[in-house]
Formats: C-alpha cells, sequence, structure tokens
C-alpha cells in the first residue's frame, strides 16, 4: 500500500509541478483518495451494487446477508445491516463477505439507504476523503 500511495503522491505533483519537498496534502486539491481508502471505495461500491441493484449477479447477492434479528431491538428498524462472518486467519478477514460487510454496517444508515448509485458514489466519496485527511 506505501508503494501505491508515494507513486499516487508523485502523480500528484507532476501534474501539479509542485516540488518534491513540499508536503503532499495541501496539494491534493484534484481530490483524490489516498490508497486505502480507495480500496474502501471499491469495496463498498462494489456492495452497493449487489444490495441495491437487479442486475447483481447472485453470487454476489448471496455474499451479503441481510441481518434479522430475533427479538425487538432498537436496531431491528436497519434494514440495510449485514450478517459479518467471523475468520479466523487473515486472508478470510479479506474475503468481501467479511470486510465487504464490515465496512457497509460502518457506513452511516443514510449513506446505506441510499438507492441512486451516483449519489451513493458522491456521498461516499466524500465521506472518506473527509476521513481520509481528517477534515
Amino acid at each position: 500500500m506505501h508503494r501505491l500511495q508515494v507513486a499516487q503522491n508523485n502523480a500528484v505533483r507532476c501534474l501539479t509541478k509542485t516540488c518534491y519537498r513540499k508536503h503532499i496534502t495541501p496539494v491534493l486539491q484534484l481530490h483524490w483518495l489516498p490508497v486505502k481508502q480507495r480500496v474502501v471505495f471499491k469495496v463498498l461500491t462494489t456492495m452497493h451494487k449487489s444490495l441495491h441493484s437487479t442486475s447483481a449477479s447472485p453470487y454476489m447477492r448471496e455474499l451479503c446477508l441481510t441481518y434479522q434479528s430475533q427479538r425487538t431491538l432498537r436496531s431491528s428498524s436497519d434494514k440495510w445491516k449485514l450478517i459479518v462472518k467471523k475468520s479466523s486467519n487473515k486472508y478470510g478477514a479479506r474475503a468481501i463477505s467479511t470486510l465487504g460487510s464490515q465496512l457497509w454496517n460502518n457506513l452511516p444508515l443514510e449513506l446505506r439507504e441510499l438507492e441512486a448509485h451516483g449519489a451513493f458514489r458522491k456521498n461516499l466519496k466524500t465521506l472518506l476523503f473527509k476521513r481520509g485527511y481528517n477534515l
């Protein structure tokens, strides 16, 4: 991840013609996400497509299991909460069924409920940009 982030920072410096000695954060006016946030963005847009789109593959729909509580709880009104599968190793924790569900449940409810894919992508990118650069 670090090497990809360095490559992205160098691309920004090249496009904006900024000296390599200056810090990169003030230069990021291009609204590019950091590499780690970009991976999160890709995973969450895939999850959104599989949950909200009718043209999603059946395989992806099977991986996204919604949580149904046995009792009446405050969280029962959240119909977009997913079941997070537990994994005993680090590779299983990277699976879309585990990591995707975990990231999806950490999103604000207003964002998870958005049906339009374009509006979801726009609001998600803004949220991740703020989290990535602590704005």
